[in-house]
């Protein structure tokens, strides 16, 4: 070994020399079995041990200064401990702050509020003028109380809504409206606020901003869904024209006011007007002029043949095995326009029973209806009513009938689950009272008042009846809602007692009393 302090340190041991037991260890040397061998630090016994701070650590060794590659001291067992418990407390506080955040500020407690919110109206694709006022029509639902509507047009705010009382049916409508200033495609989605501040956006719908059609010649494309004869005006009375079969093309350049009729033009053959029933257009009726009609109906062998075939909707080239196919075919107002009753019917050769979803819109309140029905097969159906609020009293009214909207159901055809119906106010019937039957010497004096629809000029008879004998007396005239009539003196039957005094209209018995004859 070298002299590693230098020359004052001399008496260094020497490898390979030769000492005795006090002295200081040699490596490889050998001791006495009564003397202790010195101590080994890290498996070297070569170096000699000091009891002497001088040259020794903290706890008595060597530094590595002096032993090189020495294993260092052992851990106490209290260090793990101590990381132990500062990764159990870590991990806790990661659990708390991940819980906090996760329940919305409530220490994750309360549960995440829970929404459904759609637009109704406008549809997808829909054509919409420019500079003209549009209605969004919106259905939402929620866990918790909602508070607020907002309709977005791209990432702007163009209307909002705020809501003060829950529907007792938990479905929230609100109808918003907007403009598009100019041509081109828009986005548009509602907000919806709960009460708690959570809130949800609804799916974007876009639509297309087009300019206003006025006057001009607009022509759509349609697709014939059903096989169906073409007139040469807008009614059955009309002489054919030709006919469509299923499946064909058309190009649509008119249509009535009503939208009851179209005027197409096929891939081959003259124009003609058709039903709508039979026609499904690729792109909206709004863009097609309305046209009169300008033949004149002739009264012919042709024009009083057997009506157009009824158009019936062709299954599709392949329809699903025991599927039924569903129809909307009519939708009407009754109860002085408060009720509309939607026809559904199941036009397949499969009959269906189960749930069945029938939705409507349009002019009429925005709203959908789940029941279970039973159709059979080959035009089976079924007659769902939906409350109107308002009612609608004047003409001209549409309302808009989709049936299995979600398409839940599987279906022969699934593109004819739509169609809209052009409203018209229901008649009352009148509803004739009598207000008086006044006896007197000679005559029994009678007051009509009509508590229903309009009566127009009719021919009404009082008849007075005691025992066998009749009288009766005949007077024309109509009465409006709520108008009562002149006196009307009928002879005074000969007798005495109980005599019944009756109103007809034509053979229909309207009202009826009974009057005592002194």
């Amino acid at each position: 070994m070298s002299n590693r302090f230098g020359s004052g340190h001399d008496d260094e041991p020497v490898i390979g020399a030769t000492y005795s037991p006090p002295d200081e260890p040699v490596i490889g040397g050998s001791y006495p079995p009564d003397e202790p061998a010195p101590p080994t630090i890290g498996g070297y016994t070569g170096e000699p041990y000091y009891e002497d701070d001088e040259f020794a650590g903290e706890d008595g060794y060597w530094d590595d200064e002096y032993y090189g590659d020495a294993e260092p001291p052992a851990r106490q067992p209290m260090f793990y401990v101590f990381l132990f418990l500062a990764a159990v407390v870590g991990g806790v506080l990661v659990f708390l702050v991940f819980n906090l955040v996760r329940g919305g500020g409530n220490g994750g407690t309360a549960p995440a509020t829970e929404f459904a919110v759609r637009i109704e109206s406008p549809a997808r694709d829909q054509r919409l003028e420019i500079n003209r006022e549009h209605e969004a029509v919106v259905q939402a639902s929620a866990t918790e109380p909602l508070r607020r509507f907002e309709l977005f047009v791209g990432d702007r705010v163009v209307d909002a809504v705020d809501v003060s009382e829950a529907p007792p049916d938990n479905r929230y409508r609100a109808t918003l409206r907007f403009t598009l200033p100019s041509k081109g495609t828009y986005d548009l989605f509602v907000r919806v606020f709960a009460a708690s501040g959570a809130s949800k956006d609804s799916e974007k719908v876009r639509v297309v901003a087009i300019e206003p059609v006025g006057e001009r010649p607009q022509t759509i494309q349609g697709r014939v869904v059903a096989d169906a004869t073409l007139r040469e005006g807008p009614g059955d009375t009309f002489a054919e024209a030709g006919s469509l079969r299923a499946g064909a093309q058309v190009t649509i350049t008119g249509k009535t006011r009503d939208l009851a009729w179209l005027l197409v033009q096929p891939p081959a053959g003259r124009a003609g007007w058709v039903r709508r029933a039979a026609i499904e257009p690729l792109d909206t009726l709004d863009l097609v002029p309305v046209r009169d009609a300008t033949p004149t109906p002739v009264p012919t062998a042709t024009s009083t043949a057997a009506p157009s075939p009824t158009a019936t909707v062709s299954p599709s080239p392949s329809p699903a095995a025991n599927a039924p196919d569903f129809v909307p075919t009519n939708a009407v107002l009754a109860q002085g326009g408060a009720v509309l009753r939607v026809t559904i019917s199941n036009v397949s050769n499969n009959a269906y029973s189960g749930p069945l979803v029938v939705a409507v819109g349009g002019d009429v309140p925005q709203q959908e209806l789940a029941m279970n029905v039973n159709l059979p097969a080959n035009g089976g159906s079924t007659v769902v009513e939906f409350p109107v609020t308002p009612p609608i009293t004047q003409p001209g009214k549409r309302a808009v009938v989709t049936v299995d909207p979600a398409n839940i159901v599987r279906e022969q055809r699934e593109d004819n689950n739509g169609a809209t119906f052009v409203l018209q106010p229901p008649v009352e019937a009148p509803n004739l009272v009598i207000t008086s039957a006044s006896v007197t010497a000679t005559t029994i004096d009678v007051v009509v008042r009509n508590d229903g629809g309009p009566l127009p000029v009719t021919s009404l008879v009082v008849q007075v009846q005691l025992g066998g004998e009749t009288t009766s007396k005949s007077v024309s005239l109509a009465l409006a809602t709520g108008q009562s009539s002149p006196v009307i003196s009928v002879a005074r039957p000969a007798g005495s007692g109980q005599a019944t005094v009756t109103v007809y209209v034509g053979n229909q018995p309207l009202a009826s009393t009974t009057v005592q004859l002194p």
